[in-house]
């Protein structure tokens, strides 16, 4: 009897050749790295396209975050050179998102969940407004004031009595 000599494949991520084991249809080499990177594919294509899989997925990480609340924090304290390059790049993105100028690199005080510290040119324009405090506690920074800043059009009438009475 003739044996059939298997069909060697160009593998889609290191383009070695292999020869597929289990399926004709395989696409990746049976490497370590190729793997992940198929696995990968394959997760952010379902994400994309199976919303049960994409919620099911946002509540699994909701669970393990709340059974390591502690995590990050642990994280960062053991890899501070890994978080000052994270933040680092978290300030690029952030003025590069804004179309601004590239932030200048301000003390270890200034970072994005520290509402304090202010580096970037202040974006507000000159003129009156509202501020009305609202709750929120999303942010790190726990005396943090979260304010909706609402522009008063010119002929409205002064706030008068109200304001001196708002005070913190």
């Amino acid at each position: 009897m003739e044996r059939k000599s298997k069909k060697r494949k160009s593998c889609r991520h290191c383009r070695c050749l292999f020869v597929p084991v289990r399926n004709p249809a395989q696409h990746y080499c049976n490497r370590r790295l190729c793997q992940n990177v198929r696995k990968a594919l394959w997760r952010r294509q379902k994400l994309k396209g199976d919303s049960d899989y994409r919620e099911n997925q946002k509540a699994a990480c909701k669970r393990w975050r709340q059974k390591n609340p502690r995590y990050w924090k642990l994280y960062r304290g053991l890899h501070p050179s890994y978080t000052e390059e994270n933040r680092r790049q978290q300030r690029h993105r952030k003025f590069s998102l804004s179309k601004g100028p590239e932030p200048p690199d301000c003390s270890e005080a200034s970072q994005v969940a520290n509402s304090d510290a202010l580096c970037a040119k202040n974006p507000v324009k000159a003129g009156m407004y509202q501020l009305v405090p609202l709750p929120y506690d999303g942010f790190a920074n726990s005396d943090a004031l979260i304010v909706k800043i609402s522009v008063i059009p010119k002929g409205y009438q002064q706030m008068g009595e109200v304001c001196k009475h708002t005070t913190l």
